[in-house]
């Protein structure tokens, strides 16, 4: 960070690390504008898609506010290695391993707790961080909260897209949507193909602005390929980064589910930022995870003009809401 005057900004933080975690080496960058400031682990969506490198194309103040921890778990990002086993990676070591990763950042910073948040596939690791070491941190920020229920995640994506596609009058979408799903007379929604759909379900959201962001229409050209471009990482560290994807996409970690109607007690308040057109992780969906849990306070806050990623869509007024959240806390 500079100053206007081309120097270090005094007390800022900008690093690219990696350290030691239960004897493996994580890759993470440490940013942050003044490093007195709160303290936030970030725990990244995929799962094994690291998102720091979103900062370069989409404006995001988060780190005038917080020093932020952007870490890649246990093979995923700067933290992927060809040695680790796909088995390796479960619920549990990435537990363990985000308990090192803040006891450094609180010794590091000289803190008492951190504050913790997750988007989309680092959501359940987020979730059960939060219920299982209420002490280590003053809330947990959800993003894209990944819940599950049966194949709700369908039957609402498709009644959502059903009404936009008929509304811009694509035909070729609907045709593709339909072609992928069986519609019962009730209303629900099931695969024709569950264990194939993945793929070709986000080519449909996707062409709905209901995917990562509402402007992206294709992943090779709105995230390959500027994620190829990306200063933050070298050319290896790149190639790494889809290594550590498909590394992860077949985890342990990634069988993990939370159920939306599954009742759990959170010792620390929790919040759900969600966009109001993301069916990547069904706002309804997570709406009803937020009534089943208790906590000393909770809130969900849906984003109007928002898919997936708030805090990249709508920057302002997502931080505004963490940083009262912060006030509240500090009183």
């Amino acid at each position: 960070y500079l100053d206007e005057q081309g120097n270090t900004l005094k007390g800022s933080v900008s690093e690219k690390i990696f350290i030691d975690v239960n004897g493996k080496k994580n890759g993470m960058i440490i940013r942050g504008k003044n490093e007195n400031n709160p303290v936030l682990l970030f725990i990244s969506g995929g799962p094994g898609v690291p998102q720091y490198w979103l900062n370069e194309y989409y404006d995001n103040a988060l780190e005038d506010y917080f020093t932020v921890c952007w870490w890649d778990y246990y093979g995923e990002g700067l933290s992927y290695d060809s040695d680790i086993e796909k088995s390796e990676i479960t619920l549990e070591r990435l537990e363990k391993d985000a308990v090192t990763v803040t006891e450094y950042l609180k010794k590091r910073f000289s803190k008492e707790k951190v504050y913790l948040m997750a988007h989309s596939g680092g959501t359940p690791l987020g979730v059960m961080l939060a219920k299982d070491y209420p002490a280590l941190y003053y809330c947990y920020f959800s993003m894209g909260q990944v819940v599950h229920h049966e194949y709700d995640r369908y039957t609402y994506g498709y009644r959502f897209m059903t009404d936009i596609f008929e509304k811009n009058g694509n035909k070729k979408a609907m045709q593709k949507m339909n072609s992928l799903v069986t519609v019962s007379q009730d209303g629900s929604v099931t695969p024709n193909a569950p264990d194939t759909i993945h793929a070709k379900w986000e080519s449909v959201l996707l062409e709905a602005g209901c995917a990562t962001t509402r402007e992206m229409r294709s992943d090779a050209r709105d995230i390959f390929f500027p994620q190829m471009n990306a200063k933050c990482y070298t050319f290896k560290e790149k190639i790494n980064y889809w290594r550590g994807k498909g590394l992860c996409s077949n985890s342990p970690y990634h069988q993990f589910k939370i159920d939306s109607y599954e009742k759990i007690n959170f010792e620390i308040p929790v919040y759900f930022f969600n966009g109001y057109y993301d069916y990547t992780c069904p706002t309804p969906m997570v709406e009803t995870f937020y009534q089943n849990i208790s906590a000393p306070d909770k809130d969900i806050y849906i984003f109007e003009d928002s898919a997936h990623s708030p805090l990249w869509e709508e920057n302002d007024k997502m931080l505004s809401i963490m940083r009262e959240k912060v006030k509240e806390e500090s009183n």
